[in-house]
């Protein structure tokens, strides 16, 4: 009993003790804010990532190789497990923009992404990145209307009226086809509903350019994701065949690959490669070649290998910051030793075993380490919870915004806790915690009474 009467005494003896306390406490609260914040970033764009593709996808390994894609998506829905499927053409075209708020634009390259409209509406999110679009509000948030004949023309007669009314060369009568672009496009290029843009791609028919097209962009989408957004136009299927020659000389269409979505059961990362399994031995028995079947991590392996590292690297920043909270431990406790030395020559020449003495320094790095792990994990948690709260009202009271939405391309600081983070926190600190508790408290037991007396 006396030893944690002496502890504690020894504990409250001096203010700079409980600096080990607030180390430990702001070290474990630092660690859960930055973990918690870099999870959600991972899980947003993990979210987005798989948002933007799909559960599982067919991919030719040539140039737009796929034959008959309609005929792969039948094999692929027969197998248990798939809800719906969708062909998609992926492609690089050259595009030019004729007008927008900027003017003429040079000849870039985009991402050209060729969809069946109907069909990747059951297997993608496109209506809800169409209704992520937070410019134009009269715009519609429907893809089939955006892709529609009347909204085209709709459009299409603005243009006309325009150029009539700024003595500009009169259009043709006949629109043309429509298009989707990212919302950053407006932003970067300032094109507006109705702009005309001017693309040129090459045929996986005869591998020639197919000539520069007019096209009509009749709405936005947005991601989530800047590359996507600023990069990426997207075009119905019935569009494509005719601009990039989909349609061989045999009457056989071909495609990049066939999109799949699969049904809740499977959705899961641990239950897909046996889905996997089962699609290639479908479109082996229906002898489609040169194809290979991915998962979305697959598809997506790079991106997401980089998210891996970067959290790896937070891993060793963090190592380093328990190892910090470690080392103050151990200063403060031997600093304490060596202020005790007569105290403790007291205490054993009263009788008291190199085991008591290594006791009572071991139960304050003990009691130092639960306080700061309790306050730093309360802490921690309350302020990853509330910081977009705190951060609101950093804008109210100085007009600085911390975490720009137009910048970060999220409206708000992405929290998630995870219990293995917050064990891979704690567990750690206070292991370290307790090892540099343990050197003082041995040493403190090794002090020779005699030596430690000698000038008292």
């Amino acid at each position: 009993m006396f030893r944690w009467f002496i502890a504690r005494r020894y504990l409250f003896s001096r203010i700079i003790t409980f600096a080990a306390l607030v180390v430990v406490a702001a070290s474990v609260s630092l660690l859960i804010v930055i973990v918690s914040v870099l999870e959600g970033f991972r899980s947003e764009l993990q979210s987005r990532i798989r948002g933007t593709s799909s559960d599982l996808k067919v991919e030719s390994s040539n140039f737009i190789g796929l034959r008959d894609p309609d005929r792969v998506s039948e094999a692929v829905e027969r197998v248990p497990g798939v809800h719906a499927t969708a062909p998609y053409v992926e492609t690089v075209v050259f595009y030019r923009s004729e007008r927008g708020i900027f003017g003429p634009s040079d000849v870039e390259h985009r991402l050209l992404r060729v969809l069946d409209l109907e069909r990747e509406l059951k297997v993608g999110d496109l209506e809800r990145y169409v209704r992520a679009v937070d410019i134009f509000p009269q715009l519609s948030r429907d893809p089939r209307v955006l892709f529609s004949r009347d909204w085209v023309a709709r459009l299409w007669r603005l243009q006309k009226d325009s150029r009539l009314r700024s003595n500009e060369p009169e259009l043709p009568d006949t629109p043309p086809l429509p298009v989707l672009v990212g919302q950053e496009a407006f932003s970067r290029r300032g094109l507006f509903p109705g702009s005309t843009i001017y693309l040129n791609a090459y045929s996986p028919r005869t591998q020639a350019p197919t000539g520069e097209r007019p096209f009509l962009v009749t709405g936005y989408f947005k991601t989530g994701i800047y590359e996507l957004d600023s990069m990426t136009i997207l075009m119905e299927r019935s569009a494509a065949r005719d601009f990039l020659g989909l349609v061989l000389d045999d009457g056989t269409e071909v495609a990049s690959g066939v999109r799949i979505d699969v049904q809740p059961a499977f959705k899961e990362d641990s239950a897909l490669p046996a889905l996997q399994a089962s699609i290639r031995a479908a479109l082996d028995s229906v002898k489609v070649p040169f194809v290979r079947v991915m998962t979305w991590r697959e598809e997506k392996a790079m991106l997401l290998g980089a998210v891996r590292v970067e959290k790896g690297i937070m891993s060793v920043i963090l190592g380093v910051i328990i190892l910090f909270g470690g080392l103050m431990m151990f200063i403060i406790l031997t600093l304490l030793v060596v202020e005790k030395t007569r105290d403790l020559g007291v205490l054993q020449s009263l009788g008291a075993t190199p085991g008591s003495i290594a006791s009572i320094f071991f139960r304050i790095g003990v009691a130092l380490c639960t306080a700061g792990s309790i306050l730093g994990v309360a802490h921690g948690v309350g302020f990853a919870s509330i910081v977009n709260l705190i951060q609101r009202w950093v804008k109210v009271l100085t007009g600085y915004e911390v975490f720009p939405p137009s910048v970060y391309y999220i409206d708000k600081i992405p929290v998630q806790f995870q219990t293995l983070d917050l064990l891979s926190i704690i567990v750690p600190t206070v292991v370290v915690s307790l090892l540099a508790s343990a050197i003082p408290a041995v040493r403190a037991s090794r002090k020779d009474p005699v030596v430690a007396l000698r000038y008292e």
